[in-house]
């Protein structure tokens, strides 16, 4: 099925305000629930694409994982409008199907160790199976072949271990960068950078390099995750309470029933020192740059501590954007070993750092004091820091033998010149 070529289709969010409840025998408005933001998504030519917007509409999933799949099959929809393809042809030939042409197009366009590819392709096959579950595509239509593939995983004691899975033809294996990483697949910065990009959020002074400068201190020091940082409040800062083992230490709640957002919904504390704590509140009372955006703010707004300029919560794609203009200016000014900077490294960098410290004591004293600090669901992605550290610090011996042996005196290691 063709449909006439318009050049791109588009994305549209809106809030979903219809929980109700019966109260009195009256439905009057649920307010105990947090209204989602909801995706749809449009054909160029005006026409809503309904049966994504029902699969969308379904979706019981958290808000950044419904966010994320809005994206890609906006994407998926902007590549058929582009080439003039309908979602629903699927013509004899398998090489001309809308699938394994979009799988095709993902494959050509990626750079080799992106997952964006693999995650896009899930996304898209996840939407078919869901069309496909409610009749809206002939359910004797084959659309891919099923296969079985073998998944390597840790688990809790950091033994590797090997699962088959099933999953479909369509998939696009995501090759992994040749480089060691952790939470996340990404690099921690060194103590070094980590220094310099602080230093100079704080040296060229801006309203957007105050607020990073803030949210990078709670990154590098505390180890939040963003959108634990995101939904801190100056309440939960003032309520926080002397670790009872080290009273330099300030315990934040948070996770259900705080305001504060954790990932897996999983309940603990934030763990601020003392004088990032002191830093943090100080900033939320008395910085002017925050206090012109609380007076922006709506009630329920105004005690957060991270506000946009104009007095609004920090969304997802909000930080995106000013971390995009923070890059462009530290390449700019020739810092350029930031030109992939994400705010998660800040999370990664703290991990790493507690990590070193208490492995100097034992292993197993790591994985206890990384995982609570950080706040992980289990210990398997505890392990990832263990292992990039035992693996670096191995590399790092290996490689200077390798030089030493190797390359002789003809290219001599910084301090080998004796």
């Amino acid at each position: 099925i063709e449909r006439r070529v318009p050049i791109v289709a588009y994305i549209t969010s809106y809030e979903d305000q219809h929980h109700i409840r019966l109260n009195d025998g009256q439905w009057v408005p649920d307010e105990s629930r947090k209204s989602k933001t909801r995706y749809s998504i449009w054909w160029d030519d005006g026409e809503l694409w309904w049966e994504a917007f029902l699969y969308l509409a379904e979706r019981g999933v958290k808000s950044a994982t419904l966010r994320s799949n809005a994206s890609d099959l906006s994407a998926y929809a902007n590549w058929l409008e582009a080439n003039g393809v309908h979602w629903l042809s699927f013509p004899l030939r398998r090489e001309d199907r809308c699938l394994d042409r979009y799988r095709g197009h993902l494959i050509d366009n990626s750079g080799g160790t992106s997952g964006m590819p693999t995650r896009r392709m899930n996304a898209v096959v996840n939407f078919y199976k869901w069309a496909k579950a409610k009749g809206v595509i002939e359910k004797r239509l084959k659309l891919w072949e099923d296969q079985q593939v073998a998944v390597t995983f840790f688990n809790s004691t950091g033994f590797q271990r090997t699962a088959g899975v099933w999953t479909t033809d369509l998939r696009i294996s995501h090759r992994k960068a040749n480089v060691t990483t952790v939470e996340g697949g990404l690099l921690p910065l060194t103590s070094e950078d980590r220094d310099t990009l602080l230093n100079y959020l704080k040296n060229n002074d801006s309203e957007q390099n105050q607020v990073l400068y803030a949210m990078f201190v709670i990154g590098f020091f505390v180890g939040a995750r963003i959108g634990s940082i995101r939904t801190l409040r100056i309440e939960n800062l003032k309520n926080a309470t002397p670790d009872p083992h080290d009273e330099q230490i300030m315990l934040v709640a948070a996770g259900p029933g705080t305001g504060i957002e954790t990932k897996y919904g999983v309940s603990g504390y934030l763990r601020f020192l003392s004088p990032v704590h002191k830093f943090i509140l100080d900033f939320a009372e008395t910085n002017i740059t925050r206090l012109d955006r609380q007076a922006k703010a709506s009630k329920e707004n105004k005690s957060l501590v991270f506000l946009t300029k104009d007095g609004r919560p920090y969304s997802a794609e909000a930080i995106n954007v000013a971390l995009k203009s923070l890059r462009d200016a530290l390449i700019r000014d020739g810092l350029t070993q930031f030109h992939d900077l994400k705010f998660h490294q800040s999370r990664a960098t703290c991990g790493t750092e507690l990590a070193r410290i208490h492995m100097s004591v034992s292993d197993a004293d790591a994985i206890e004091q990384v995982k609570d600090w950080l706040m992980h669901k289990d210990e398997k992605t505890t392990w990832t820091y263990i292992k990039f550290l035992k693996k670096t610090k191995a590399a790092a011996k290996a490689n200077k033998i390798f030089t030493e042996q190797f390359l002789g005196p003809n290219f001599q290691l910084p301090g080998d010149e004796s």
